[in-house]
């Protein structure tokens, strides 16, 4: 066995008060420290009268506290090789860290300064409200980027938080004042779950004695709200942009959670239909095979309250008909037929030879000791794994295929240029 199974040896978990976890995993061969963390205060949680706040107020962050300027924080860090950012999600506001042993707590108090004390300063507010509303402009103009947001909201339930784009909409983002960013943080934010994962060659107790001096006690749980509803219908619809050359063919479907037991599985399909080799199968048969698309892939989003499927295809306008039907029917063959064993395997090999590869350095254990306790999977995660992988076979795969996959179930969006006559 490898690292991956001896994770629960490897790393100590530690509850440091209510609400905050804690986990170790400590080395003498090098003298770096990677710190991954979460606060359960993501996209999904925001308030629904300021969409875009978790996103902003995540932006926020490392601009500075009541102490820091964000030049200061800027100098620290770079004079000493050292990196912190921040990242928005749909279940949690993401944390990271990384430096040499020397310099942990010097980087630890800059960490903690933006995560517990942000200024919110008004100047700072309005440059990054004026930052996020021209993403906002370009994710509108981008025709992968707009596609999978209309795809994603036609897929999940009405007001199912996934349904939501993290950036939120120009006119939402207008409307958040720097009050609101303040009851965001103090209301959501600050008394929100935390898990902080510590890898690398540091003193146990520092890490421990941080975490719990940084965040006190918080919430048991975050509160989730309700996803219950009924996945709407098949929907088809076209955005024409004009200005662009590349049309994109976006077909989704409603999936499943991390943690529920069709995960494993339907994961092995898509790796089969849209990873293994090049693209897989869709990427061998539209791109390799027909040349009639410049990629073509599919992937699996899975989160704490629900997940999605995706298939999406670049293609020349006028590939737009014939490139949609072959995926279709690539969709449709692994319905009506069982994968081939040696697809199964690849994609069983695959997939644990990419959780070893994650292990190699003190960040990827950090992320990924992290992510299996964020997700309730434990660290034991791996080796159960191992022993899950043995009994899935292609019949449970062609299940999964029919179950998610069918065409009654999957929305498409075409985003791009007309084709010309």
């Amino acid at each position: 066995m490898g690292i991956d199974s001896d994770l629960p040896k490897l790393v100590e978990e530690h509850s440091i008060a209510k609400g905050v976890r804690c986990l170790v995993y400590r080395t003498t061969d090098n003298p770096t420290v990677a710190v991954h963390g979460s606060i359960r205060a993501g996209t999904a949680l925001e308030p629904k009268n300021h969409h875009g706040i978790a996103e902003l107020a995540t932006r926020l962050l490392i601009r500075g506290s009541r102490k820091l300027r964000p030049e200061k924080i800027a100098d620290s860090l770079e004079s000493i090789g050292a990196a912190i950012n921040f990242r928005n999600t749909p279940d949690a506001i993401l944390f990271q860290a990384r430096m040499t042993t020397p310099w942990m707590k010097r980087v630890l108090d800059i960490l903690a300064e933006c995560l517990t004390k942000p200024s919110f300063d008004r100047r700072d507010v309005e440059k990054e409200k004026e930052e996020l509303l021209t993403d906002i402009r370009l994710r509108d103009d981008d025709p992968t980027r707009r596609g999978i947001r209309e795809l994603v909201a036609m897929v999940y339930p009405q007001n199912h938080p996934y349904g939501q784009d993290k950036f939120g909409t120009a006119e939402s983002v207008k409307n958040i004042e720097r009050a609101n960013l303040d009851d965001y943080f103090d209301d959501h934010v600050a008394k929100a779950p935390v898990i902080i994962a510590f890898a690398g060659q540091f003193k146990s107790d520092q890490a421990l004695k941080w975490s719990g001096r940084t965040f006190g006690e918080r919430e048991d749980s975050a509160a989730m709200k309700d996803v219950s509803g009924t996945p709407p219908n098949s929907y088809k619809k076209e955005i024409v942009m004009p200005h662009k050359s590349q049309t994109e063919i976006m077909m989704g479907t409603l999936a499943v959670a991390r943690l529920d037991p069709d995960y494993e599985p339907l994961n092995l399909l898509n790796a089969i239909l849209g990873e293994l080799g090049f693209m897989g199968r869709l990427g061998q048969r539209v791109r390799d095979k027909e040349g009639l698309a410049y990629s073509c892939t599919s992937f699996l989003n899975a989160g704490l309250q629900g997940g999605n499927w995706t298939a999406l295809a670049g293609v020349n306008p006028k590939n737009v008909d014939r490139a949609r039907k072959l995926m279709e029917e690539e969709i449709k063959r692994v319905i009506d037929e069982p994968v081939l064993e040696q697809e199964l395997e690849d994609a069983k090999e695959n997939q644990t030879g990419s959780a070893l590869m994650e292990l190699e350095s003190t960040e990827g254990i950090a992320r990924t000791s992290h992510n299996l306790v964020h997700y309730a999977l434990g660290l034991d995660y791996f080796a159960k794994r191992r022993q899950l992988f043995r009994r899935i076979n292609v019949g449970q795969l062609q299940e999964m295929a029919g179950k998610y996959l069918q065409a009654s179930r999957t929305s498409t969006v075409i985003a791009g240029p007309k084709a010309k006559a």
